[in-house]
């Protein structure tokens, strides 16, 4: 399922960029690296609005896994999309699960745990916000 954009409840689309090529002439890891991360990130903002202001959030969401799969080569120019959900949730993390699309052909998966924390390190996710990341859950696609 996971290899289906329709799979995720937060999508976008994201141009390559030409300074993202390497020797090979497709993206390198490390850009498609960045375009999950960047869907990992729209896909925090739209659930918890300040997450990522320092002045006004209540915890910080940091990295603590993050496993790249990469399943085929991508080019430049071209548009790729993004495809954003939440895995498992646990007591303190939740797992961001993302892939990247070219043309409809899923291209790259990624599985990022991610630690909410304190002033003094992992807290508990409060029960108001396991309740937003049940909206993002994965969902099954749609029947062809």
């Amino acid at each position: 399922m996971r290899l289906r954009l329709d799979t995720y409840p937060v999508v976008d689309a994201i141009q390559a960029r030409y300074g993202d090529m390497d020797s090979n002439a497709h993206l390198n890891n490390l850009a498609l690296e960045s375009l999950h991360e960047n869907a990992r990130a729209t896909m925090n903002r739209s659930l918890f609005a300040d997450i990522y202001d320092r002045k006004t959030r209540r915890l910080r969401l940091v990295t603590s896994q993050n496993a790249v799969h990469f399943l085929a080569e991508v080019h430049w120019p071209g548009t790729i999309q993004t495809g954003a959900g939440v895995g498992r949730v646990g007591r303190t993390s939740f797992i961001a699960s993302t892939g990247l699309f070219v043309d409809g052909t899923c291209v790259g998966l990624c599985d990022t745990v991610l630690v909410f924390l304190g002033d003094d390190g992992p807290v508990p996710i409060p029960e108001d916000w396991l309740a937003v990341l049940e909206t993002a859950r994965l969902r099954e696609p749609k029947s062809t």
